[in-house]
């Protein structure tokens, strides 16, 4: 555990070191870069840490139970050509959340369970990469393959297989409006020798859809909520839909600029047993010039 954060806080530290020389090497202007970055295929680089305060409820809950979990991602795509982009965006989480219990539930950036004895444990890593068309204006969309590794050291709240599928983003902006959906399917197929897997295995669905207003001075008013499909689940328990509402705002530290969002999630639908039933999302996205880039 210690290993590990020490070797992401290395990580991180260096990227901004780098990004903070390269942003200033060309300037662009807070509504340029609020308005880039609304884009997830982008030629932008960004360094996001997303932190989720999630309540969950269900009939298998006794009262109300709490999990957080912070997301960090770096985003680094790498452009191939005039016509396309390389995307990877691996996704490593962190979870605060019982280690052992009854039922656990949700997904790999945001698993839920009912139990006891809380740590603060590393979860599963997600990878999704391929390739993609980016435009400032007009139609955007990529397409290629996501993972999941089963890296979680919680042992109640991870996953405990390999899994993988395709993933596909699709978005339309203008001058003001960023509107898309990015999806991903897992199917798992090989379990982590821990004995813990389930015995069915994974086949699971995460469609983001957002919304993204661009306002004056680099505000934005904005939805990202995730939508999410447990294939496995009968019809009363596979489903969980949130709406959402939140503010953006562009602003700089020192010389590196910064998008800070926060943004609430409330699911219409969610599980009957166990369910994620509203969200806090807290995020700051880092901004690191891609020193390949041209958007």
């Amino acid at each position: 555990m210690k290993k590990s954060v020490v070797f992401i806080v290395a990580l991180i530290l260096g990227l901004l070191t780098f990004g903070s020389e390269a942003v200033e090497s060309k300037q662009k202007s807070m509504e340029e870069l609020s308005k880039e970055l609304a884009n997830p295929l982008a030629q932008i680089w960004n360094l996001s840490f997303q932190h989720n305060r999630s309540i969950i409820t269900g009939d298998a809950v006794d009262g109300n139970e709490h999990i957080n979990t912070t997301l960090f991602q770096p985003v680094l795509p790498v452009p191939l050509g005039d016509k396309y982009t390389a995307f990877a965006r691996p996704v490593i989480t962190l979870i605060n959340g019982p280690t052992s219990g009854t039922i656990t539930g949700g997904t790999p950036s945001q698993p839920i369970g009912h139990g006891t004895d809380r740590t603060i444990e590393l979860g599963d890593i997600i990878l999704p990469m391929g390739v993609g068309v980016v435009r400032p204006t007009g139609w955007s969309w990529g397409g290629g393959l996501t993972f999941i590794f089963p890296t979680s050291q919680n042992d109640f709240l991870g996953s405990h297989q390999y899994q993988a599928g395709p993933t596909a983003l699709a978005l339309w902006a203008n001058e003001t409006w960023t509107v898309g959906t990015h999806a991903q399917h897992w199917w798992g197929f090989a379990d982590d020798n821990s004995g813990l897997a389930p015995d069915e295995n994974h086949n699971h669905t995460d469609i983001q859809y957002f919304l993204v207003r661009q306002l004056p001075k680099a505000w934005q008013l904005r939805a990202s909520p995730h939508v999410t499909i447990d294939w496995n689940k009968n019809s009363d328990n596979a489903l969980t839909l949130p709406i959402g509402i939140g503010v953006g705002k562009m602003v700089k530290l020192g010389p590196m600029p910064v998008m800070l969002m926060a943004e609430y999630q409330y699911s219409i639908i969610s599980p009957d047993e166990i369910g994620n039933e509203q969200t806090l999302m807290l995020q700051a996205n880092f901004i690191v010039k891609n020193p390949f880039g041209k958007l």
